[in-house]
C-alpha cells in the first residue's frame, strides 16, 4: 500500500511539470543577452519569475548590477536539504544562430548552456508547488553569474562558496543542472601551467652560438620529455570513469628575431589528473620533469600554474546521487549512466572549497558553445521532472495536498 501511494505521488508530481511553460520560460531567458559580466538584465528577469512563483528572493550582489539569486522551498525541518544550481551567464553571442523555436528545438546562445536547464529548475519548483508537495528537507535554488568567461574570475561560484560557508545558503548536496542527462559524479583536477626557460647569456647572434647551446634546442628536448610523460601516464593507472591523466601543450613561445637566440622560452599547456594528487604535487612533478633539461642548457627554470582546480568525486552510492538515479529511471524507464570527465566545472570548487558534495545532471550539452546552439524542449521537460522527483526522493516526501 505504501509503495502504491508513493507511485501515485510521483506520478502526480511528474504530471505537474508543464513542458510548455518551461519552453516559454527558456525562450524568454535565451532572448535576453547575458554574456559574462553583462548579466544584470537576465538577473532581474529571473528574480521576477521566482517572485511570480511565490518565492522570496535573496539577491546576493557579486558586483554592481550582477547578482547571485537564492530561493528556498522550506521543508518541515526533519530531512536533508538539496540545492539546485546553475549559471545565468553565457559565452559571447558571436556568430550563434538567433533565438527561435522550431519544433522540439529552441535555438540561440545559452539554450543548452544553460538557460534551458535554469528554466527546467523553475519548472520543477513550480510543479512542486502546484502538486502541493510537502518536503521534509529544504530545497534551494541558486542561480549564479560569472561562470563562463575568465575575466570574471569565477566570482559568482566563489561568492556561492562563501555563502555556503557562512550559512546564507543551505544544502547538504548540490545538484548542478549542467551537462548531459547522466550522473556526472567525478572530474579530474586541472591546471594551466607555464614552463619558462631563461638564458643568462641574453639574446645573441645565432652565428656565434653553437646550435647545441641554443635555448630553442632545449625546448625541443622538453617537448620530447612531455611526449614521453604522456606515454607514462597512458601506461599508468586509469580512473574507471574518466580514464588516464593528460598533459597537453597549447602555446610555445621563443625568440624575437630570426637570427638571434631567445632570452626566454615559454611553454603553456594544461594537465589533468585524478584523485591521487593535489595541484601542488602535480606542479612539483612538472618541475622535476623540466629540471634536468634546464640544467643541461644552463637555463633558469620557472614552473608556475594558474586556474588550478582540485579533482572531485562524489560516490555513486551517495544518497543524493541515488535519488537522481531513481528519478531518472522513473522518467526515462532506464538506468542513468554514471560518468566522470577530464573537464572541470563548478563542482570542483563547491566540493573542495565549500565542502559540499556535488555532482551534475542536466538536459543536454552537445551543442554548448557552438554557433548552432540548441536544446530539445522535450528534454527540458524531462529534466524538470527528474529535478522535482529527485528533490522528493532525497529531501523526503510527506505527501501531496497535506
Amino acid at each position: 500500500m505504501q509503495m502504491e501511494r508513493k507511485q501515485e505521488q510521483w506520478t502526480a508530481l511528474k504530471e505537474a511539470v508543464d513542458g510548455e511553460w518551461i519552453a516559454q520560460m527558456a525562450h524568454a531567458l535565451v532572448e535576453i543577452p547575458s554574456a559574462t559580466l553583462q548579466e544584470a538584465e537576465v538577473c532581474r528577469y529571473f528574480a521576477a519569475q521566482l517572485v511570480e512563483l511565490g518565492f522570496t528572493v535573496d539577491r546576493r550582489e557579486v558586483s554592481e548590477g550582477r547578482y547571485n539569486l537564492y530561493a528556498r522551498l522550506p521543508g518541515r525541518g526533519n530531512g536533508p536539504s538539496l540545492t539546485l544550481n546553475g549559471h545565468l551567464d553565457t559565452i559571447p553571442i558571436g556568430g550563434c544562430v538567433p533565438c527561435r523555436r522550431e519544433g522540439d528545438r529552441l535555438y540561440g546562445r545559452g539554450s543548452t548552456d544553460m538557460k534551458g536547464a535554469m528554466a527546467a529548475m523553475l519548472g520543477a519548483l513550480r510543479a512542486l508547488k502546484a502538486a502541493g508537495v510537502s518536503l521534509n528537507g529544504d530545497l534551494w535554488l541558486a542561480a549564479i553569474v560569472g561562470h563562463e568567461q575568465p575575466e570574471a574570475g569565477k566570482d559568482g561560484p566563489l561568492a556561492l562558496v562563501e555563502d555556503f560557508r557562512s550559512g546564507r545558503v543551505g544544502g547538504d548536496r548540490i545538484l548542478i543542472g549542467e551537462g548531459w542527462n547522466e550522473l556526472w559524479v567525478m572530474s579530474m583536477g586541472t591546471m594551466v601551467f607555464t614552463i619558462e626557460l631563461t638564458s643568462a647569456r641574453g639574446g645573441t647572434h645565432t652565428t656565434y652560438v653553437p646550435f647545441e647551446e641554443n635555448p630553442i634546442r632545449f625546448v625541443g628536448d622538453l617537448i620530447r620529455r612531455i611526449t614521453a610523460y604522456q606515454e607514462e601516464l597512458d601506461a599508468g593507472a586509469s580512473h574507471p570513469l574518466a580514464g588516464t591523466e593528460r598533459i597537453d601543450l597549447g602555446m610555445v613561445e621563443a625568440g624575437d628575431y630570426f637570427n638571434r637566440t631567445p632570452v626566454q622560452c615559454r611553454l603553456t599547456g594544461t594537465v589533468r589528473w585524478g584523485p591521487r594528487a593535489c595541484a601542488e604535487e602535480v606542479l612539483a612533478e612538472l618541475r622535476e620533469l623540466a629540471a634536468p633539461i634546464a640544467k643541461a642548457g644552463q637555463l633558469a627554470l620557472e614552473v608556475s600554474m594558474f586556474h588550478e582546480r582540485e579533482p572531485f568525486e562524489t560516490p555513486a552510492d551517495d544518497p543524493a546521487v541515488l535519488a537522481v538515479a531513481q528519478a531518472h529511471r522513473f522518467v526515462h524507464g532506464d538506468g542513468a549512466v554514471l560518468a566522470g570527465k577530464r573537464i572541470v566545472g563548478d563542482a570542483n570548487l563547491f566540493v573542495n572549497l565549500a565542502g559540499v558534495p556535488s555532482f551534475y545532471y542536466g538536459p543536454s550539452n552537445e551543442t554548448a558553445h557552438s554557433d548552432n546552439e540548441w536544446v530539445s524542449l522535450r528534454r527540458l521537460e524531462q529534466a524538470a521532472q527528474v529535478f522535482a522527483l529527485a528533490a522528493a526522493a532525497y529531501c523526503g516526501l510527506n505527501g501531496a495536498g497535506e
